[in-house]
């Protein structure tokens, strides 16, 4: 027995001595291929309230975990110079959360995230791949935007008017399963651009084309119809620059052929487009070819905010009641100046969302972490630079006129990729030994497994959310079986205490539409919706207060004066952009 147990404790070892490579590089599949592409109804938002987000938290987190085991199995910490940039960097995008202004359960989710990205990225360095491993995650990423496109070409070429995506054919934009146009634009330019770069990384042998690299030029031909079928400014300068920063790449490094039939799957791409647009009547709408867009009020908006309170900003987690309550003291002061957008809880910037929040700090953060990936850029192989821009610029163009990283993991993750990609090429790797790893090898095993839990809990909750707000009529039991509503406060709470306030009115309990009011009062404080106004002044109205109900109507006409309260009923449909703007973003985009 003895023995037995020891060749069994041999076994065992040896087998945690394998480098955890390929299990790695699978949870990246089970992302790309698999989570990312889930679907689950839901009324519009981001983050956790989209499906596929949830969704792909658990195999994300698998990989972050496995990037630390592998850590611990070699017992030596890897890290390169941009590694310690990026930590500073992340030290000071956290530290505004400890300001006494800021909201820091409101900033949680971002936060984590934020942090999650970083471990990541150093989970990454902690692997010593072989190129063509590195070269598969790149692939996989390609092979996730292929599975998009084709379900973009079913919406947007075949799918009926009441299929189960709940897809608006009149509209016909096709979102994929993310929902939102630019953000499957912005996608899919990034990989047109990839299937250059990685065109270019395939040498032809005696002039015979490889099976991967017909695909790559396949990825031109479904890709662009789509991105123009998309009708978005971001994913079109997203793919015209990012194409033009890869042509010298190819030009230098690919085969002529492989440049000729690239241009040329281009060329076909864009024909098809055409053929299908002249077929069925499709054009680009008018504003869509023109610069004019609301992002030319409230980004200069956020960044007057970011010029008043420089130092500290408003606070994390603040920018929507701070953006409603200073837009409205601007407006109020001089009518000429533009009052607040309703709903709107990110200005479409990354850089001033950030530094209107939490002030100085936090953009000198994130203009520092731009400035180290471009130096490391500058400082690979020559002739390679612009195509390596050319692989961040629609994502990062995306921030600068959205918030890709919030409405899509699978956006996050492939950033974090190009950056390590980026620092591999360059990189001089430092080893730090690790002498005490028991703690580090509990986190990375427990990890998955609470975030596991926790994602499958948020799409139950979801789920039920959703049957509670389409079952006609109202069965109360779906919203009461919600098991994790804190992924889902803002909609969960708007649910429970907008049924409240139906039965108060039913029933006639003054009681009910009181703590309705207590409710509504409070919460107004944090998130000021239009909605929510007019359900306090319809339960003044109810309760037969009207000179409480006036007072609040001047509130509301004060900070919306573009909103309509002269006849305020109660809003039983959730507020427009409930956790964010979706469906402001489908106008204004």
């Amino acid at each position: 027995m003895t023995v037995l147990h020891l060749q069994g404790t041999k076994l065992a070892e040896q087998s945690m001595s394998k480098p955890l490579v390929k299990t790695f590089i699978v949870s990246l599949g089970f992302l790309f291929v698999l989570t990312m592409h889930y679907f689950q109804h839901n009324p519009g938002g981001s983050g956790l309230e989209l499906s596929f987000n949830t969704a792909s938290w658990i195999p994300f987190s698998i990989a972050i975990s496995l990037g630390l085991l592998e850590s611990c199995r070699q017992k030596v910490w890897r890290y390169s110079r941009l590694t310690i940039v990026l930590f500073a960097c992340c030290v000071l995008l956290t530290l505004p959360v400890f300001y006494p202004n800021s909201d820091a359960l409101a900033v949680a989710n971002r936060l984590i995230a934020l942090w999650a990205g970083f471990l990541f990225f150093m989970g990454l360095q902690q692997f010593t791949f072989t190129p063509k491993q590195r070269q598969r995650m790149l692939w996989l990423i390609l092979i996730g935007v292929f599975i998009q496109a084709v379900f973009g070409w079913y919406q947007f070429m075949w799918m009926e008017a009441d299929n189960a995506f709940g897809y608006n054919t009149l509209n016909n934009r096709p979102y994929g399963t993310f929902q939102q146009p630019n953000v499957m634009a912005s996608f899919l330019a990034t990989g047109l651009v990839l299937s250059a770069y990685l065109l270019a990384r395939i040498p032809m042998y005696r002039g015979k084309w490889s099976w991967q690299q017909l695909l790559l030029l396949l990825i031109p031909v479904i890709t662009i119809p789509i991105i123009v079928a998309l009708n978005s400014r971001t994913g079109w300068i997203g793919a015209i620059v990012g194409v033009g920063l890869m042509i010298p790449y190819l030009r230098r490094f690919a085969a002529k052929a492989q440049l000729r039939m690239w241009l040329l799957m281009i060329v076909m791409g864009l024909s098809v487009s055409w053929s299908i647009n002249s077929t069925t009547g499709w054009g680009p709408k008018t504003e869509r070819i023109t610069l004019e867009s609301a992002r030319s009020i409230h980004i200069p908006q956020a960044y007057k905010m970011f010029r008043t309170e420089s130092l500290m900003g408003y606070g994390y987690g603040r920018f929507e009641p701070a953006y409603i309550t200073q837009t409205a003291k601007w407006h109020q002061a001089d009518p000429t100046q533009p009052y607040g957008l309703p709903n709107l809880d990110h200005p479409h910037n990354e850089l001033v969302y950030w530094a209107s929040e939490g002030g100085i700090i936090p953009l000198i953060a994130l203009l520092l972490t731009a400035a180290a990936v471009l130096f490391k850029i500058s400082k690979a192989r020559e002739g390679t630079q612009l195509a390596l821009v050319g692989l961040f610029f629609p994502i990062v163009l995306h921030t600068q006129l959205e918030y890709p990283f919030y409405h899509s993991l699978a956006h996050w993750v492939i950033f974090i990729i190009l950056i390590y990609w980026v620092d591999n090429l360059t990189a001089k790797y430092n080893k730090h030994e690790m002498r005490y790893v028991m703690t580090i090898k509990s986190l990375a095993l427990i990890m998955p497994i609470v975030i596991s839990g926790f994602m499958l809990t948020t799409l139950y909750s979801g789920w039920l959310l959703t049957k509670f707000e389409t079952t006609r009529p109202v069965n109360i039991d779906y919203l009461m079986q919600v098991n994790n509503p804190w992924a889902w406060q803002n909609r969960f709470d708007w649910d429970l205490h907008l049924t409240q306030l139906q039965l108060g009115t039913a029933s006639n309990n003054p009681a009910l539409i009181e703590e309705y009011i207590q409710w509504a009062t409070k919460k107004a404080v944090d998130w000021p919706r239009p909605a929510l106004y007019h359900n306090l002044i319809s339960a003044y109205q109810l309760l037969g207060k009207p000179e409480r109900a006036s007072q609040i109507k001047q509130e509301a006409e004060y900070l919306f004066p573009g909103s309509d309260f002269a006849t305020s009923e109660a809003q039983t449909a959730l507020p427009s952009g409930t956790i964010s703007q979706a469906n402001i973003l489908n106008e204004v985009n």
